[in-house]
């Protein structure tokens, strides 16, 4: 938590340095995530709904995604562009301090223009929650932990594809392919996919975990409880997975001596 707030005051400080440019990136972020949720607000006033899941409801499942993923680029961004470490053998430094390298490349630098993702999704949250009708009231005791569970598992598939980094030395484009492409294709209803790719987004890479399968029982279109089990059991496999990665990939990186 030390480290956290050191970090945290640090970067604050740099960026606010320039207070003009640090406010425009804000917004500018806003405004860039919202354009997606625009294009999906333009297919249901053609369609009126996705296989039954209204407007309203289609936007829970985006923010919910969409928040974890905004909170993950402001706090955890140095894994984005953790092959800078690898190649250019930076991230010997981290390993000789003492400190666990995974906090650090995480915590490597807070980026405060994210949080414009962040309050985007939330007012596109709190805009389907008002006109969505829900089984019970419980969902609104539930929903600080399902985003909680959306930042854990965007973290923990960050850390998945980072370590990959270990092997190939580039991990770039495996970035955008299994955590941009998959993030995207997750703001929508899992019924509107073929069933391998609606399987790989549920046990491999569990973003319908987090959103879809919860908000199906919430909004009454399934009546199986166990949904809202289905954010933890995410966690459950994907900590232990995605520690043990990293700690491979830690062990089989080669210092360049720097």
């Amino acid at each position: 938590m030390g480290l956290f707030v050191t970090l945290f005051k640090a970067s604050l400080k740099s960026e606010a340095q320039y207070k003009f440019d640090f406010f425009v990136n804000i917004i500018g972020n806003f405004l860039g995530l919202f354009g997606d949720f625009i294009i999906v607000v333009f297919i249901l006033m053609r369609f009126k709904s996705i296989d039954g899941w209204q407007l309203h409801e289609v936007a829970l499942i985006y923010s919910i995604i969409e928040f974890g993923f905004g909170v993950y680029r402001f706090i955890g961004n140095g894994f984005n562009k953790f092959e800078t470490l690898i190649l250019s053998g930076k991230f010997d430094t981290l390993l000789i301090r003492p400190a666990s390298s995974l906090f650090q490349v995480m915590l490597q630098k807070v980026d405060f223009k994210r949080l414009g993702m962040v309050l985007q999704a939330a007012a596109v949250g709190i805009w389907g929650i008002q006109r969505t009708t829900f089984i019970s009231n419980s969902f609104y005791f539930y929903l600080p932990f399902q985003l909680l569970a959306s930042v854990i598992i965007n973290i923990e598939i960050s850390i998945i594809l980072a370590a990959i980094a270990f092997w190939t030395g580039k991990n770039e484009d495996i970035i955008i392919l299994g955590h941009y492409s998959t993030l995207s294709a997750s703001t929508y209803p899992a019924t509107i996919y073929h069933k391998i790719f609606s399987h790989i987004l549920t046990f491999i890479i569990p973003f319908f975990a987090v959103s879809y399968y919860p908000l199906l029982y919430f909004t009454g279109k399934s009546q199986n409880g166990l949904y809202m089990l289905a954010p933890f059991l995410g966690i459950l496999i994907m900590t232990p997975i995605s520690y043990t990665i990293w700690t491979l990939g830690v062990k089989r990186y080669s210092s360049s001596g720097t």
